[in-house]
């Protein structure tokens, strides 16, 4: 409730005295990026050896999860220049995953930056923990994702169904190929949380708790299973896909835990 209460305030406080000619000008601004944006993202999409369909999706789930997380009214997100030198070269090098990986791995080491104690003898270990699980729900939220539109592409293709947003969908095998490989990772990126935890706990370190390391615990062993019997050919990809939401459940519940508690 508390969060749910600061959410409110935050969403008056953003929108007080927001008017009509606000959201005109706002409709204005967007559309003018727009026109910037699209260009770009689709030669992105290309340069990157994907679809421009890709680039075109890409763009614009990072404007709305930007514009969702931003903090300042006045924020503009969208394909730029100045890092595709750099993204490109990982990219062609590591690969598709490789760049899902770099990305995966500097946001958790953002985030781990702000949650890290600032006191204790254990702090650098901490700060490891915590990295190794944002990181492992990171690849475990995408891995349900792409699950879900795997699900999404098979019930398409079994109604016949191409045109469309189904068009813009990536096949099954790709689809299949990334959930393994994303959930895989996960398993041992959770596992090493696992481990660092459970030494930080043995310790003492109060950022640890013993419900969070059941929680975490629980949801390793569904991933594991899951991943288990995928491999070992007794899990079709749609029987895969599904296994991947239901355990990505317990991973949920195990993140949410995870979270920071603000004080009251």
């Amino acid at each position: 409730m508390l969060r749910i209460n600061q959410f409110r305030r935050l969403i008056r406080t953003e929108f007080h005295q927001y008017s009509l000619t606000g959201l005109r000008r706002d409709i204005i601004a967007g559309l003018t990026v727009a026109a910037v944006c699209l260009p770009l993202a689709l030669a992105y999409g290309i340069a990157g050896g994907m679809t421009p369909a890709a680039g075109l999706v890409t763009a614009i789930m990072a404007g709305l999860i930007t514009g969702l997380l931003g903090g300042t009214a006045y924020q503009i997100s969208g394909p730029t220049g100045a890092m595709s030198a750099v993204l490109l070269v990982v990219l062609h090098r590591t690969g598709l995953m490789g760049m899902w990986t770099a990305t995966l791995v500097g946001g958790a080491l953002l985030v781990a930056s702000l949650l890290r104690p600032t006191t204790g003898n254990m702090q650098p270990w901490i700060t490891l923990h915590v990295a190794a699980v944002v990181l492992a729900y990171c690849m475990l939220i995408a891995q349900a994702l792409n699950s879900a539109l795997y699900l999404l592409q098979d019930r398409a293709l079994s109604a016949r169904r191409f045109g469309g947003i189904y068009s813009l969908l990536p096949a099954l095998v790709p689809l299949d190929r990334i959930s393994n490989q994303l959930l895989g990772a996960a398993v041992w990126m959770l596992g090493v949380a696992l481990t660092i935890g459970t030494v930080a706990w043995l310790q003492g370190a109060d950022k640890v708790t013993f419900i969070k390391l059941i929680a975490s615990g629980i949801a390793w062993t569904a991933s594991v299973s899951v991943l288990v019997l995928r491999r070992q050919g007794l899990l079709s990809g749609t029987s895969f896909a599904r296994a991947s939401l239901i355990a990505f459940i317990p991973a949920w519940v195990a993140f949410v835990l995870s979270l920071p508690r603000s004080a009251p």
